[in-house]
């Protein structure tokens, strides 16, 4: 019932973006101006955030002992992207099966993979977007003021249940046991200080890309905005998308994205225009690319889908 709801919150929110873009279409035409230069700008900086992407999920695999191969990582993360736009975030669990299928990693483990990715994406994005915001914008606004004062909480949040020590509890059922090798898991991994310090830098290289890309957009529509303001853009909208508060965060992220913009001093209608766009450079990536490396891991082996629609 939940994944509907999802779909149905997503589904309301994408109309009245496409409604409110529909009525000012009249003053935001004439901004969209995007070319095929720009056009093969955006996508090249998409293709190097799935690079990184991949690089940032291979390197805290193994610090959790397991060994994967790069090109891989790249065909899975693609496939990840396209499937979580299925309910149940179809992707994640895809990924959690193909990781125990194919390098032994179990569910309970996976468990702990991800939920670092999270914790080390919202700290990363939280920290860029803060410093972003105080030295070169400040908070003397109520609008930067709300904003800031979220991003130190994303920022608490992460840091805390990063390294907050937890007990663990001795083996009884198999709930008690999958709690036990998570809690296990988390506290390896939370004592590989290196690593994710390293892969925090990684995202933060996401963050980046994903600000480039908003950065392309909204100079090829002639706005001009500082180069810091799409620090804070895209890494709020890169922790909104990896939450996927609905579908692959359809809808959520364009607000959220057009929000932070009139906290920057751009026109709402604007910031929505370049989210819509940059939506659809996502889909049309997700869509081609993702479908293609679904297929190829499809043909290589069918049994992970049908095992993943079983989890």
């Amino acid at each position: 019932m939940i994944k509907w709801i999802k779909y149905v919150i997503a589904i309301v929110i994408l109309c009245f973006l496409l409604w409110y873009l529909y009525e000012h279409w009249g003053e935001l035409g004439l901004l969209f101006k995007l070319g095929f230069f720009e056009l093969l700008v955006i996508y090249f900086i998409s293709f190097l955030g799935i690079l990184n992407s991949s690089y940032v999920v291979r390197y805290l695999l193994g610090a959790l002992g397991v060994r994967t191969f790069f090109w891989d990582m790249v065909f899975l993360q693609n496939a990840t992207h396209l499937l979580n736009y299925v309910p149940m975030k179809f992707g994640t669990l895809f990924r959690a099966n193909y990781l125990k299928s194919h390098y032994g990693l179990e569910y309970s483990r996976f468990g702990v993979f991800f939920v670092y990715l999270t914790l080390l994406t919202i700290g990363s994005a939280a920290t860029i977007s803060l410093l972003s915001l105080l030295f070169f914008f400040g908070v003397t606004s109520y609008e930067t003021k709300i904003l800031a004062v979220l991003l130190l909480a994303l920022l608490v949040f992460s840091f805390f249940f990063s390294f907050i020590p937890l007990p663990v509890p001795t083996s009884g059922g198999r709930a008690r046991t999958f709690v036990k090798n998570f809690l296990l898991g988390r506290k390896e991994v939370a004592s590989k200080k290196q690593e994710l310090f390293v892969s925090a830098l990684l995202l933060a290289g996401n963050f980046i890309l994903s600000s480039v890309r908003l950065g392309v957009i909204c100079y090829g529509m002639g706005q001009k905005i500082h180069p810091a303001g799409f620090l804070v853009l895209g890494a709020l909208g890169f922790v909104v998308l990896f939450l996927s508060l609905t579908p692959g965060s359809l809808g959520i992220r364009e607000l959220v994205v057009a929000s932070g913009a009139v906290a920057l001093g751009v026109p709402f209608q604007v910031g929505i225009l370049v989210a819509v766009v940059d939506r659809a450079i996502m889909l049309s990536w997700s869509f081609v690319v993702g479908g293609l490396c679904a297929i190829w891991l499809w043909h290589k082996s069918p049994a992970d889908f049908k095992k993943a629609e079983r989890l």
